[in-house]
């Protein structure tokens, strides 16, 4: 019976889109293990420890916006997923989790690897069900379930859904015929559609707001819409697009890639106060920009496709949840095109063209200033990464210094799609989430990631030595977390103290941990090494050897260069 119920629920779900499982090894998980595992439309991989199972499933939602299955036995197994699980509620990333569970019977008794999972995920999962163990009598309410759970995934507001599935011994049987499926799920979610009352309140608030000279930017992060549709509308307004290298607006006509440099200049960011804010998606990484903006007074407008609200300052005017596209092209269609005095007349260009020069004056600092050739810090790393990758290509960056390294100094990244666990910002499970983004995608995947980062997920690399995924593992390895040598810590702690507390180096010698797995690995230090690196497919690890003091002064140098360069200019047109 036990075998029949989870072939029901597996083909239900594959009826429903299911393409991906990532399966940790256990006893009392069986029978949707091998339900799984025997069908061919299905793609499983195995990981030995659930942590990395649980981020591969997310890294698989997060590169195709389609739910995967992570799946692990009773007991302490199914907590090793709370962190993937938390990055999926606050992301919004589709994850269908199936913990096994002993039956009734077995719980409060004693009996060895049990624990209470019912709700163990709280309020992080968008549902939670514990359907009992499978008989006769509930056969009939097997297929709603397995439609319900998985289309509890997506929806308006998309994340995490929590199965407990208790079974008896024995585990392993063999399916009855399964009754016919209905031909479509009977659950559906409703898209939001803006009425064009709560369109023009977006226009009044955006541009009314902005008189009388209407100096407004947009910000664009990760889920920020069509780029296409971004730019339009940020030409027609003539404001500058703050984009980051997750919202693939970094090639439009109309964008600011080195805002975090040009905010730290007091002549640019005193004078160049906006008045309306339009954020998109979710926020960039700059603790800079956001506190400039909380600091400008500048009415906020914040639209997303999630309910999630961004707004730690509590300063955003109006939060819209809708398709930010759509509001975009009806904002432009159906407003500013067709709508008598709905819209300001759009002002000069002056505003922007301010903005625009500044930054090309950074980009032109950053390439000719800068040298990328050889790799001494996360900058010339980042640097060298992005122009090492082919279009088309996923990139998948660590918390900690690779995302703010690519964000504030790695140029246009526009040619290849960029992937990062903001929703927490943890450095957990970022070489599994890029195993799930490779299986989603199909497209070569590299990983910009510090070596903390890979001792905290090494258990991945156990499993991804036999997959026949092409992840290519690029390493910045400092001996330690170089991100707090960044953070006021670093001048106030004891330097012993805070070496062991906060340094906290390790000695690992990263190529050998890598090949003990079975991978490939080696260390590079100049950029057409790590070219020739990256060109070879993967799995593979490549290492570079920075020092944490000299890549927070290549920081500092980076922005006093810009500062100068930006001084200068600004003094010849003064």
């Amino acid at each position: 019976m036990q075998a029949t119920f989870c072939a029901v629920l597996v083909n239900s779900w594959i009826q429903q889109g299911l393409r991906y499982a990532a399966v940790a090894p256990g006893s009392r998980s069986t029978p949707l293990t091998l339900a799984l595992a025997t069908d061919a439309r299905v793609t499983v991989d195995v990981f030995h420890d659930e942590r990395s199972a649980a981020f591969a499933a997310l890294g698989f939602g997060i590169a195709t916006g389609q739910a995967a299955v992570v799946v692990c036995t009773s007991g302490t197994a199914a907590a090793h997923f709370y962190a993937a699980i938390i990055e999926a509620d606050l992301s919004g990333v589709p994850l269908l989790v199936c913990t096994a569970d002993r039956p009734p019977e077995l719980r409060d008794v004693g009996a060895p690897q049990t624990i209470d999972q019912i709700k163990m995920f709280g309020t992080t999962v968008r549902w939670f069900h514990d359907p009992g163990v499978p008989t006769a009598a509930n056969a009939s309410s097997w297929q709603s379930l397995a439609e319900r759970s998985l289309a509890k995934t997506g929806g308006l507001n998309p994340g995490p859904v929590h199965l407990n599935l208790p079974f008896r011994e024995p585990l392993v049987g063999r399916a009855l015929s399964t009754p016919p499926l209905t031909p479509e799920s009977r659950f559906r979610f409703a898209e939001q559609i803006l009425s064009n009352k709560e369109i023009n309140n977006v226009a009044d608030l955006l541009g009314r707001a902005g008189k009388p000279n209407g100096r407004g930017i947009v910000i664009a992060g990760q889920g920020c819409g069509d780029p296409a549709a971004v730019n339009a509308l940020a030409e027609y307004l003539h404001w500058p697009i703050f984009a980051d290298s997750r919202s693939g607006c970094q090639g439009q006509s109309q964008s600011i890639i080195h805002f975090d440099s040009l905010l730290r200049i007091d002549a640019v960011s005193s004078s160049m106060v906006p008045q309306v804010v339009l954020r998109l998606g979710e926020s960039p990484s700059s603790k800079v920009l956001n506190q400039w903006v909380a600091a400008s007074g500048a009415i906020e407008v914040h639209i997303s496709n999630r309910p999630s609200v961004y707004d730690p300052q509590h300063h955003i005017a109006l939060h819209i949840t809708a398709d930010p596209t759509d509001v975009l092209q009806r904002l432009l269609d159906e407003v500013v095109m067709d709508v008598s005095g709905a819209w300001p007349e759009a002002q000069s260009e002056t505003w922007s063209e301010l903005w625009l020069r500044n930054d090309h004056v950074a980009r032109k600092i950053l390439a000719t200033e800068i040298d990328d050739n050889h790799l001494v810090d996360g900058i010339t790393v980042a640097r060298a990464v992005i122009s090492g990758l082919s279009s088309g290509s996923r990139l998948v960056l660590s918390s900690s210094m690779p995302i703010r390294d690519v964000e504030w100094f790695g140029g246009d990244c526009s040619q290849v799609v960029v992937h990062a666990n903001r929703g927490a910002n943890g450095i957990d499970g970022v070489v599994a989430t890029a195993v799930g983004v490779a299986r989603g995608s199909g497209a070569p995947t590299t990983v910009l990631i510090g070596d903390v980062a890979v001792i905290h997920d090494a258990s991945t690399l156990a499993s991804l030595a036999t997959a026949d995924v092409d992840v290519r593992i690029v390493v910045v390895d400092n001996n330690g977390g170089g991100i707090f040598h960044h953070l006021a810590q670093a001048s106030t702690v004891d330097a012993a103290v805070f070496e062991k507390i906060y340094g906290t180096p390790h000695q690992a010698d990263l190529v050998k941990v890598a090949q003990g797995f079975g991978l490939s690995a080696e260390t590079v230090s100049t950029k057409s090494a790590l070219h020739a690196a990256l060109a070879a497919p993967g799995p593979r690890l490549i290492r570079i050897a920075t020092q944490r003091d000299a890549d927070v002064l290549a920081h500092r140098q980076a922005h006093s260069r810009i500062a100068v360069a930006i001084s200068q200019v600004i003094s010849k047109n003064s």
